[in-house]
């Protein structure tokens, strides 16, 4: 082992950077005043409190708005479906346990259907009713059962004030000049992306990567949401923000078509390669216009329709060059245009939505029978630990 890689210059805290450092600074400040408001308020579980002020907080503004408003919800629709349930049911144990096995799979199915924040907002409301509503098989006061939630949404809120008050007196970087250096570089990599596969070669690193794209643009879709919710300027662009991940989507869709194509034709014309590389640079110099790629890739046009591999791939290499310059217009357009500039785009569905039903409806299902099984198992044998094993 080195001995001079434990000197305490290479230590995290040394390299931190001061934007760094003042995340750490404000959330720990957040987190100390909302467990000694908690403490001063008399609350019955102060650290509630000091864990919302840690979860909501995020480096960045939009992450802060976005995370409170979905912890809020979350509490609330939990706190108000368990004294539904709970308050109604408390002295029928069947139909109790059958009422929250139904909302918690409603809410499992919610989390696997959604994605990022709507998805955190039914976790929560989830394990929230779940912590409230558990416990309280053995009360008989139902007063008790809104002290109990009420004390859970008033520590809940109490964290997100103090995370959000310290966001106004130590803030941080702009979403949107993250999210733009994010999609910046994301256009760049497609093209490297697509030199690296559109060559001869098969291996793992190739799959790797373009899975790793894949992923990095459907995590791009947090940035934009964290964007929405800092500056009005990325409200009125949501839609061509919504509408540019889905082109850089597509764009790896035909950049893994286009490979297909390359590698299952016996005979391409000779120039093809070069043509590519050629079509590559131009990309991906700035301001490049829609003449000079036609002028490019009109060498490699067929001459024969009934070449139906060739024909495709000139089809499909025309559809990458449309959609890549289409990007390049956008991209330009939101980095150059005024806060108050609206730029239209076709309407797309969100990426929120890209899980599959099934599988959202089958972890519903799933919990739904694991808490039936549990309660069931409890309620007739009389289990004393039974509420803490559903919790």
């Amino acid at each position: 082992m080195d001995v001079s890689s434990l000197s305490w210059r290479n230590t995290p805290w040394f390299k931190a950077t001061s934007g760094q450092w003042r995340y750490a600074l404000r959330n720990a400040t957040a987190m100390c005043l909302a467990l000694t408001l908690a403490y001063c308020f008399n609350l019955d579980e102060p650290y509630w409190a000091m864990t919302s002020a840690a979860v909501v907080s995020f480096p960045t503004v939009g992450g802060v708005i976005s995370k409170s408003l979905g912890r809020i919800a979350g509490s609330l629709l939990g706190a108000t479906a368990a004294l539904i349930i709970a308050g109604n049911t408390l002295n029928e144990p069947w139909f109790f346990m059958v009422s929250m096995a139904a909302w918690l799979g409603l809410c499992t199915w919610a989390c696997a259907y959604f994605t990022n924040n709507v998805a955190y907002a039914f976790q929560l409301s989830g394990y929230t009713a779940a912590i409230i509503a558990f416990p309280t098989v053995n009360l008989i006061d139902t007063v008790q059962l809104w002290d109990i939630a009420q004390a859970r949404v008033c520590e809940v809120v109490l964290g997100i004030l103090c995370g959000g008050v310290m966001m106004m007196i130590l803030p941080s970087t702009s979403d949107g000049t993250t999210l733009l250096t994010a999609l910046k570089n994301m256009h760049a990599r497609l093209l490297e992306h697509a030199g690296l596969l559109w060559q001869p070669e098969t291996n793992d690193a190739i799959r790797s990567a373009h899975e790793g794209v894949i992923n990095q643009i459907l995590t791009m879709n947090l940035l934009r949401i964290q964007a929405f919710w800092s500056h009005y300027r990325f409200r009125r662009q949501n839609a061509l923000l919504n509408a540019l991940l889905h082109h850089q989507l597509r764009l790896t869709s035909v950049i893994s078509s286009l490979r297909r194509l390359l590698l299952n034709w016996p005979s391409p014309p000779p120039q093809t390669r070069d043509t590519v590389e050629q079509l590559l640079s131009a990309l991906a110099t700035p301001r490049v216009d829609a003449y000079r790629i036609a002028c490019i890739i009109a060498p490699l046009r067929p001459h024969d329709d009934s070449d139906y591999h060739h024909l495709a791939f000139w089809q499909r290499l025309r559809y990458f060059c449309t959609l890549y310059l289409q990007s390049s217009r956008w991209l330009r357009a939101l980095e150059n245009g005024t806060p108050v500039s609206l730029h239209t785009a076709r309407y797309r569905h969100g990426l929120a939505r890209h899980t599959d039903s099934m599988e959202a409806l089958w972890s519903g299902t799933r919990t739904f029978c694991t808490l039936m099984m549990v309660g069931a198992w409890s309620i007739g044998t009389q289990w004393e630990s039974g509420a803490s094993a559903l919790s």
